[in-house]
């Protein structure tokens, strides 16, 4: 099926192990400024705790996709590295400062100036990602950005695509942290779930605008995500009205659906430039297996820590 028929099982592994990362990442990003803005709030206290091991769920989440994508795209992908020079390696260092920084929000001194200092890292590190991902289908502005000097890559797709991914964030984080929560954390939760959604639809809209387009088989996986977003956002609702596990249940797995389908559609304009021609099914055996292994080592360390 499109677009795996294109890349095989790699793209299919790049496009949900970027999944599992956008969920973890997602909590960090949302949940620190949940955490800034609703210090009283109970569930407040839970998520702030969990921040530090949540991002480093997702800075280790994040290793596969970004093998991947070096993969799928080597030369678009290496020459938009070089391009944007030491401005695209600064988000190492982002990703040290806010790590440490949520760390420090768990203490009693300055925890909002933090949480402020680790919003400011993550919202640089989503912005360059947004900001590669447009230069590398940008061949024809290659050789002008870099005789002029440039470091910074400017185009009309790069904020509506960040504020769609905020919005996103929003209701991901939403879908985490509701299962912790009591029933009016739920309710509120619910709320910030949909707002989330109001939020990626705007942006999804202004990214139309902006010159992003869907066409081919990828209108297809537009409908799907479309569908799910719907029943997704009349699950939130559910969970609004009357907090239940069923309501909870079907706004998380429905969410599970729209993220995926939200990968692929993203993913859709780079199907056609995947540099990927070799069988590489003998690799993709190789990671399920270390997968298993990973994720089986990684359950008995957690479960040997709650013991």
């Amino acid at each position: 099926m499109w677009p795996f028929d294109q890349g095989g099982a790699v793209l299919l592994l790049y496009v949900v192990t970027l999944a599992l990362h956008a969920g973890f990442v997602a909590y960090v990003v949302a949940g620190s400024a949940f955490v800034l803005a609703r210090r009283e709030d109970p569930i407040a206290a839970t998520v702030r705790d969990r921040l530090p091991f949540m991002l480093g769920c997702g800075i280790t989440a994040g290793v596969a996709p970004l093998l991947f994508v070096q993969l799928l795209h080597q030369r678009r992908f290496y020459t938009a590295n070089l391009l944007l020079g030491p401005r695209w390696m600064a988000v190492v260092p982002a990703l040290i400062v806010g790590f440490y920084a949520l760390y420090l929000a768990k203490a009693d001194k300055w925890p909002r100036l933090a949480l402020g200092v680790a919003l400011a890292c993550f919202g640089f590190v989503a912005w360059s990602w947004s900001e590669l991902h447009e230069l590398m289908q940008a061949d024809p502005e290659w050789a002008a950005f870099y005789a002029a000097g440039h470091r910074v890559f400017t185009a009309a797709t790069i904020a509506p695509r960040f504020v769609t991914v905020l919005g996103a964030m929003a209701t991901l984080f939403a879908a985490i942290a509701v299962w912790s929560a009591d029933a009016a954390g739920q309710r509120r939760l619910a709320v910030i779930a949909l707002a989330g959604r109001v939020v990626s639809v705007a942006g999804a809209a202004w990214l139309w605008r902006a010159g992003f387009a869907v066409d081919g088989a990828a209108i297809i996986w537009f409908g799907i995500l479309a569908g799910a977003t719907a029943i997704d956002v009349g699950a939130w609702l559910l969970v609004w009205r009357r907090p239940s596990r069923r309501a909870l249940g079907a706004a998380t797995g429905v969410g599970a659906i729209v993220l995926l389908a939200a990968v692929v559609v993203r993913e859709a304009p780079r199907v056609a430039l995947i540099e990927l021609h070799d069988d590489h099914s003998g690799g993709a055996v190789a990671f399920v297996i270390a997968l298993g292994l990973g994720t089986a080592a990684i359950a008995w360390v957690v479960r040997q820590i709650r013991t």
